[in-house]
């Protein structure tokens, strides 16, 4: 549980020294291109006293967790706010807490909470729903069963839906995707170039949109109540949960 030893691109040195050559991400990208971008992720920064670390998305590469990139990681709830002001960036990466991670042993419920929470955040900024596209997915499956042999070579399923005015209602891509879609999508919409064969070639959810329809209208997010002995469980475990999120 260490930063990678990949140095950043103005030589600032990782945790030990390496000769491992730099390796840009999607960030690098973005802040070549001067597009904005937010990391609201976990409990905030692992050297701000957040415990963030398992929780950010790109902690392994030393320029995100210690170097230029760091500025823009955020606690995961200040989403909310900056929703609700307007001030998101152009590219937002959120990931949660433990409590509302929906990892197995976690509160599914308050986990569907939350993700309904910042999708209402968005829609309710009319500025902000009428140029955004969600994109909601996993990290990994839950492994519980799936009915669909995954596509050779790309492992098993994980579910992803996008919310957007201009996703086409109703409808399932069957196109394959990968994490690397999202990479695509991204790259696709700031004129951004690749990162490598992953991406380059990626399909990037073309089929989903249709940016020539009437803008779809908001739907309410509906809160759920969270069970009562889902409620006794979160409350017995919160205060450790935020002292050791690992």
């Amino acid at each position: 549980m260490v930063p990678s030893c990949v140095p950043d691109q103005a030589g600032n040195r990782p945790y030990r020294p390496s000769p491992v050559s730099y390796v840009p991400t999607i960030l690098t990208n973005l802040q070549a291109a001067r597009v904005s971008f937010g990391l609201y992720m976990g409990p905030g920064k692992a050297r701000e006293g957040g415990g963030g670390y398992i929780w950010a998305s790109c902690s392994y590469f030393y320029e995100c967790l210690a170097g230029r990139q760091a500025k823009s990681w955020y606690p995961a709830s200040q989403i909310l706010t900056d929703a609700a002001e307007g001030t998101l960036p152009a590219v937002s990466f959120v990931t949660p807490t433990s409590l509302i991670s929906q990892h197995n042993g976690f509160s599914m419920a308050q986990g569907d909470n939350w993700i309904g929470s910042i999708v209402a955040a968005i829609q309710d900024n009319p500025t902000l729903w009428s140029s955004t596209a969600i994109f909601i997915t996993y990290d990994d499956c839950g492994c519980f069963y799936d009915h669909v042999s995954p596509p050779s070579g790309q492992g098993i399923r994980v579910p992803t839906v996008i919310v957007s005015p201009y996703a086409r209602p109703g409808f399932t891509d069957s196109t394959s995707a990968t994490f690397d879609s999202m990479l695509a999508y991204i790259e696709h919409t700031f004129g951004l170039p690749p990162l490598g064969q992953g991406d380059s070639g990626a399909y990037d959810y073309s089929d989903s949109f249709d940016y020539g329809q009437s803008p779809l209208g908001t739907v309410p997010a509906a809160q759920s109540e969270v069970p009562a002995g889902e409620r006794a469980w979160i409350a017995a475990h919160a205060a450790k949960e935020e002292a050791d999120p690992t």
